[in-house]
């Protein structure tokens, strides 16, 4: 990025930039000097000049003929950074007392289709971005959440939010895999989850007989392809967790499906935990 574009995204017009590098080339000219050095036409050089002069970068010098003196690079650039603080309060403060006919005007107009489809899924990073999102999802259930998991070894992390849903009513399932399909390390961890699980929730458990090939999480799913969202993973043994993607959606049909992949298995391929 050259000193011209430097100026420019700091709020300067091309021809400011180019009379003010001008004078930082030449520290102090006459009108005509730096109209020549910058190639501003001379009928626009002297309002350019003033323009400058009024934004406190360059320092007009009475005589004959006037003089333009610039400033220093140092008080140039706090300049430049006070102007456009200034600037951007002053937008800010716009936006802030016109609030309401902003709203107004856009609802006004607003009108969105109900044939648009929703994005069918969104990609998310396995780890901290998937665990607030699933966070997110828990704190907008209202109804149900369905999970899917090999061990819930995350459980920890969004403990907090699925106690609290709970208490709101919503009715919680946790499908996760059974003991033989675990290893040894896994069956120590789920073991450990069980234990925190039974002390703080009342949801209903169970042990999946099969492999889980989309884990995650349903929110308020239908049957009717209305309403949900999910959060899930897909499978995938040769990939280490910290590279893989998670996958949010909030397509009715798809967390339909899921539903019913999750009941399918709750039903006929899992069984209930005996204490």
């Amino acid at each position: 990025m050259d000193i011209f574009d430097l100026f420019e995204n700091a709020g300067l017009s091309r021809y400011k930039s180019k009379a003010l590098v001008a004078m930082i080339k030449c520290g102090e000219a006459k009108a005509s000097e730096i109209s020549d050095l910058s190639g501003i036409p001379s009928a626009k050089i002297y309002s350019v000049l003033d323009q400058l002069t009024d934004s406190g970068l360059v320092e007009k010098k009475p005589g004959r003929p006037i003089k333009y003196k610039v400033k220093t690079p140092e008080y140039i650039f706090e300049r430049l950074r006070s102007d456009s603080i200034s600037l951007l309060e002053s937008r800010l403060k716009w936006f802030d007392e016109n609030k309401e006919d902003i709203l107004t005007s856009i609802n006004r107009v607003y009108s969105p289709s109900e044939f648009i489809s929703k994005e069918l899924v969104r990609v998310i990073k396995v780890g901290e971005p998937s665990e607030r999102e699933t966070k997110l999802l828990f704190n907008e259930a209202r109804k149900e959440i369905d999970i899917a998991s090999k061990s819930l070894e995350y459980y920890p992390k969004i403990r907090d939010e699925l106690i609290s849903a709970e208490r709101k009513g919503v009715v919680i399932r946790i499908l996760l895999l059974g003991e033989e399909l675990l290893t040894e390390n896994s069956r120590k961890i789920q073991m450990k989850i069980l234990e925190m699980l039974r002390k703080d929730l009342k949801a209903k458990i169970k042990l999946s007989k099969t492999s889980l090939p989309l884990r995650g999480a349903i929110i308020d799913p239908s049957y009717d392809y209305r309403s949900g969202k999910a959060l899930f993973v897909v499978e995938d043994p040769e990939t280490p967790l910290y590279l893989r993607d998670a996958a949010v959606t909030e397509n009715p049909s798809l967390v339909a499906g899921m539903k019913k992949y999750f009941d399918l298995i709750w039903e006929y391929e899992s069984e209930r935990i005996i204490d």
